[in-house]
Parts: structure tokens; C-alpha cells; sequence
């Protein structure tokens, strides 16, 4: 009997093809499922858009003592102990469909670096063959650009799929949320994702320059920071630049091994 788990809309095993017997011409032929199509999204989501400098980031190389000031390193400790917390309690984390909210008003403190080094953390501890885990990552402003492609002429993508994967997602990042230039089929867009993955239990971890109750500043019809406060506990993290001093540092170690 063919399993139909592994496809949303419950037509194929999961392969992306479907196996068709046409007795009226007695031939029988595959023809892809409509899942393929959300499945090429969900990875082109899911690696295209993790920025290059966060690919080979994890948990254990987050340091603590870049940061200068005394209550950004408390705070960068404090991120970095819930983040490995999260990872290791992910299974009850997904049971009650809770993730994660890091803020902080400045860019480049390593909110993206967290949340990338936790979605890596995860792929590796809770990823099986048997029981495998579908995870997107994408900007919140990159996702609502792959939205508006749609609505162009010949696309071969279509709205809904892309607002299916978002949605459907054992576990969604949504990276920078509220610096997208917010329309009004914007917000009802992203309110009908956040409210599925809500009633859904499916975890998601945001990253943003704004508090919680701040995103009711940038989505005036205020029903994205509720969900989101139900979705996510916030995690304060530091407000100083850290990205730039990184840089620094990598340059210099590869400049000084060029010396040698």
C-alpha cells in the first residue's frame, strides 16, 4: 500500500511522482505530483537564502567575549545557554510548538548567527532518515519577494505553495522580521502563515531589530505581534555591533597566515 505521509496533499509516497493507470487507454504513466514542486521551494528557501557567512557557524563557536560591554556578554551568555537548551529540548519544544524570538535594535549583534548555528544544531541532532524534518529558512522580506514573483505572468510556482511550505514547515526561521515594507496583503499574508503554524503547534524562531510588542509598529492591524508572543519566547540579545569586529578578526588571522 503507498504510503502518502511524506506528501501534503496526500496524492503520492513522497517521491513527487504519481503512478497513474489509464484502463480506458490501457497504458499506465507517472506524472509529478503538485508536492514536488513545494519541495524544490522549501530547499531553495532552506539553502539559498542562509547567508554564506552563517554557513559553517555553530552554537560552540558563539563567543561570548567579543562582545565589549559587560551586560552584552550576560546577555550573549544568556542567548547562547537557552539556544543550546532549545536544541537539546526540541522534541518537547515541537510538542507544544514553541520557538524562539531574538531581538535587539542593532544589526550585526549575532541574532542571525543564533538562529542559523540552531537550525544546524537541530538538522544534525533531530534529523532522521526515517523521521525526517522539513525546515525552512528565509528573511522575511526574501520570502515575501518569492510571493510577488508569483504574481507575475508564466510563473511556475504558485502563491499558495510557497504560503503552504511557509506554513507547513516542522520548524520555520524567519530571519529579520519587520524590516519588509509592509503592504496590506503583506501582513493578512504573513498573519495566515504565523496563524497556522500557531493552532499547528510548529515551532518558529524569528530574528528581529524591533521587541515584541514593537512589531505592532511596522503590522498596524497589530495581529502579528500576538501571534508571534504565543509562537516564540523572546531573548534579549545584545545591542552592540559585533559582525564588523568579526570580519576584523578573520582578516587578520588570514593575513597573518599568508606571513607565514
Amino acid at each position: 500500500m503507498i504510503s502518502e505521509e511524506n506528501c501534503i496533499y496526500k496524492q503520492c509516497d513522497g517521491s513527487g511522482l504519481i503512478w497513474i493507470k489509464d484502463h480506458q487507454e490501457n497504458r499506465e504513466f507517472m506524472k509529478e505530483c503538485p508536492c514536488k514542486a513545494v519541495k524544490l521551494l522549501e530547499k531553495k528557501l532552506l539553502g539559498a537564502r542562509l547567508p554564506e557567512e552563517f554557513k559553517d557557524v555553530t552554537l560552540n563557536s558563539f563567543e561570548i567575549d567579543v562582545y565589549e560591554q559587560d551586560i552584552s556578554k550576560e546577555r550573549a551568555a544568556n542567548a547562547k545557554r537557552i539556544s543550546k537548551n532549545y536544541v537539546l529540548k526540541f522534541e518537547q519544544m515541537r510538542d507544544q510548538g514553541k520557538g524562539l524570538y531574538f531581538y535587539s535594535k542593532e544589526k550585526g549583534s549575532g541574532k542571525t548567527r543564533l538562529a542559523a548555528s540552531i537550525m544546524k544544531a537541530i538538522i544534525k541532532m533531530h534529523d532522521k532518515p526515517d523521521t525526517p524534518l522539513k525546515i525552512i529558512y528565509s528573511s522575511t522580506a526574501d520570502l515575501i519577494g518569492e510571493i510577488k514573483k508569483t504574481f507575475e505572468e508564466g510563473s511556475k510556482i504558485k502563491t499558495s505553495e510557497i504560503i503552504e511550505a511557509a506554513k507547513t514547515a516542522d520548524l520555520a526561521i524567519f530571519d529579520d522580521i519587520g524590516v519588509e515594507n509592509v503592504k496590506g496583503w503583506i501582513e493578512e499574508t504573513f498573519t495566515r502563515i504565523l496563524d497556522f503554524r500557531l493552532q499547528n503547534k510548529k515551532p518558529t524562531i524569528f530574528t528581529s531589530n524591533l521587541a515584541i510588542n514593537e512589531l505592532d509598529l511596522k503590522y498596524p492591524d497589530g495581529r502579528i505581534s500576538s501571534r508571534v508572543e504565543k509562537l516564540a519566547f523572546p531573548v534579549r540579545m545584545p545591542d552592540e555591533k559585533i559582525r564588523s569586529k568579526i570580519a576584523q578578526q578573520e582578516n587578520e588571522q588570514l593575513l597573518q597566515s599568508l606571513f607565514e
